[in-house]
């Protein structure tokens, strides 16, 4: 899929380095970005960040945005794809930092909205919430749908859960896929449709009440 004109016109304006820009990318493609980063990270990486159940800090997500100079995106794939490996090195980045300076939270955990020093002083992390006018509700269904389609994708393994995250979360083709793999465009269709046979399975073993099609096809579209 190409990107739309809107957000290439904001990547432009990003690289130019305006501020509004950078803000609309990030409302426009945080929720994306951060099941994509969750699903990446061990169990255990999650909860030392507290990733579980906390919003994609906006200075990580503008981290990610402020290497955009030497990138030309081709795809919205490729877009997606890059801009969650940014924030998964920054997380890795803030990890191996805390680590060294011995900076843990009671009882080893790390968050990442504490103060950082960063090259141009200390920068105050802060958590943004995102209203996008659905109700309390709304906000709940979907976000027990997407917890449990988590929960599915957790139990896959790591080559089935990322050729899903590639194909149906950052929106890559199947020949793009295969060029990040060394795989042909058929041999990655092939795995992706095993992949997705097996996690509709598991839905039928772990999760019978969910009609799994219709709840990983919402999911997917951020609905």
């Amino acid at each position: 899929m190409q990107l739309d004109t809107e957000t290439k016109s904001l990547l432009v304006s990003a690289k130019l380095g305006k501020e509004e820009a950078l803000n609309l990318l990030f409302a426009r493609y945080q929720p994306r970005i951060l099941r994509i980063v969750r699903l990446r990270l061990t169990g255990d990486m999650r909860n030392k960040l507290k990733l579980q159940s906390m919003d994609i800090v906006q200075e990580v997500f503008i981290y990610a945005l402020q290497h955009l100079k030497d990138f030309e995106p081709k795809s919205q794939g490729h877009f997606l794809n890059w801009l969650a490996k940014k924030v998964e090195h920054y997380i890795y980045d803030r990890l191996d930092y805390v680590s060294r300076d011995k900076r843990k939270a009671e009882g080893g955990e790390i968050s990442i909205d504490q103060k950082v020093k960063a090259g141009n002083g200390t920068v105050q992390m802060q958590i943004q919430i995102k209203d996008d006018g659905t109700t309390p509700s709304q906000f709940a269904v979907k976000q027990e749908r997407e917890q449990l389609i988590d929960s599915l994708l957790g139990l896959l393994n790591e080559q089935e859960r990322e050729v899903i995250i590639n194909r149906d979360l950052e929106e890559m083709t199947f020949a793009e896929i295969g060029g990040l793999t060394d795989k042909s465009e058929e041999a990655v269709r092939k795995q992706y449709n095993r992949a997705f046979m097996k996690l509709v399975d598991l839905s039928e073993k772990q999760l019978k009440p969910i009609i799994i099609e219709e709840s990983y096809r919402q999911y997917k579209d951020g609905i």
